[in-house]
């Protein structure tokens, strides 16, 4: 057994990436949340947002059920949430192309705009900062994030991707 010699290392190793990637996603929300409400917009908002245009991209169209089923939420968590987005702008509702009964739920070009305002300068300084990693190193990091992502994905403990159909656990 050749590698055993290195298998305390590799762990070592691993467990620090996996404290280096909770305190990333940690970075993360504390660093949209404040973007977010300088722009006068809550957390559960952007997800919310995030979610339309991921599924409009997609082809998808969303229902407020759909919508409250991703973010986990209640019917009357879903509807606050769809009439603040409606209100400031950021999303309209409109009939369903394929059943007229049901309604969908998009984002607005307005929505897309804040996005960009938001968002930018945090992707500008983040490319600042990555800027100094070789392409062989940032296609190593962009699989590690991809298998992180993955890991968790498979857990599912956070209810359905953004375009699965999986029923939230009652």
């Amino acid at each position: 057994m050749p590698d055993a010699p290195h298998a305390p290392h590799a762990a070592e190793q691993m467990r620090l990436l996996v404290h280096a990637l909770r305190r990333y996603a940690e970075a993360s929300d504390r660093t949209v949340e404040a973007a977010g409400n300088q722009h006068g917009m809550y957390r559960t908002d952007l997800r919310a947002l995030t979610l339309l245009m991921q599924r409009q991209a997609e082809g998808l169209q969303t229902t407020p059920k759909d919508l409250g089923q991703l973010l986990n939420l209640t019917s009357a968590s879903t509807t606050a949430l769809v009439d603040r987005l409606v209100a400031n702008g950021h999303a309209e509702r409109s009939r369903s192309t394929t059943d007229r009964r049901s309604v969908i739920v998009q984002h607005t070009p307005t929505a897309q705009a804040e996005g960009r305002a938001i968002f930018s300068p945090i992707s500008q300084h983040m490319m600042q900062q990555l800027a100094r990693f070789s392409p062989e190193q940032m296609r190593t990091a962009a699989e590690v994030l991809a298998a992180a992502t993955a890991a968790l994905e498979d857990l599912d403990v956070a209810g359905p991707s953004p375009t699965g159909s999986r029923p939230r656990p009652q």
